[in-house]
């Protein structure tokens, strides 16, 4: 069971099951879309969450130290073939998907590097990061994919980018209530501008939000209003339970399987379409 546990960790620590996330939501914009499959986007999405997740959480503490565990080597190396596999993706992608995640990997960019003297990034300027993280998971999830598909920016996309970045937000702030005893006061994070209480109180807002805005979509898929209320449930259940004591697989293994869910209903009731 140790061993077992270990491995468990390096696959969380590793950034593998946000990227597990990340790509699920890419099947999503693929079934709603109903874009062909594309490896090279599926690839290139899950390799650029990996990476850049790896550096952001790492990057400080190799630069600091000259001695790793091997657990912390294989995630480099890990986080090296992804950049690989990202560069071959992004140098044979079309003109537009490539300045999307130009666009994209700036925003990403600027939440790592320091601006100034001061040494501050967008990580840690009070009130940014969640919109920040919400939009970049939004484009390249959503926008990627289209782009590459050669489908044009419209009013239904938007809507959809719109959603998708009211999905990432609630998952930031379920995120942000559990994180409250360890985040630095000077972020300003929603929970500790508000109190639990109040943003609990928001994600179920924004969540209604997130259900309504289908309403306002073109076409309908078959048990999409089932789908989109089982989600809604399961976010609500996670807001719900979440506090500050919670144990942190609570948030970066559950909270994090909400798009892997959503993606595995929307399989499972599209098998039951006749």
């Amino acid at each position: 069971m140790r061993k077992l546990k270990k491995i468990f960790d390096w696959y969380i620590n590793a950034s593998l099951h946000v990227a597990l996330a990340t790509t699920a939501l890419v099947g999503i914009t693929n079934y709603y879309s109903k874009l062909p499959f594309d490896v090279m986007v599926v690839l290139f999405v899950f390799c650029a969450t990996v990476s850049s997740y790896n550096i952001i959480k790492y990057a400080g503490y190799i630069l600091s130290h000259t001695t790793f565990k091997n657990t912390l080597k294989l995630i480099v190396a890990l986080t090296l073939v992804c950049l690989l596999v990202c560069a071959y993706g992004f140098l044979n992608f079309k003109p537009a998907t490539r300045w999307a995640i130009v666009v994209f990997g700036l925003l990403n960019l600027l939440y790592v590097v320091p601006l100034g003297s001061k040494q501050l990034n967008l990580r840690n300027a009070a009130g940014i990061k969640i919109y920040i993280v919400s939009a970049c998971w939004a484009g390249v999830t959503l926008l990627v994919p289209l782009l590459e598909a050669g489908m044009g920016v419209t009013t239904d996309v938007v809507l959809k980018f719109f959603q998708r970045f009211i999905l990432t937000l609630i998952l930031i702030l379920i995120f942000e209530i559990r994180d409250l005893k360890y985040d630095d006061y000077r972020l300003k994070t929603v929970p500790q501008s508000i109190g639990i209480s109040a943003t609990k109180n928001l994600i179920y807002l924004l969540s209604i939000l997130f259900y309504v805005l289908d309403f306002f979509k073109t076409g309908s898929y078959p048990w999409q209003g089932i789908v989109n209320a089982l989600l809604i449930g399961l976010m609500v259940a996670l807001t719900y339970y979440v506090t500050p004591n919670r144990s942190k697989y609570y948030t970066l293994f559950y909270a994090e399987s909400v798009p892997v869910i959503w993606y595995a209903l929307i399989v499972l009731f599209s098998g039951l379409t006749p």
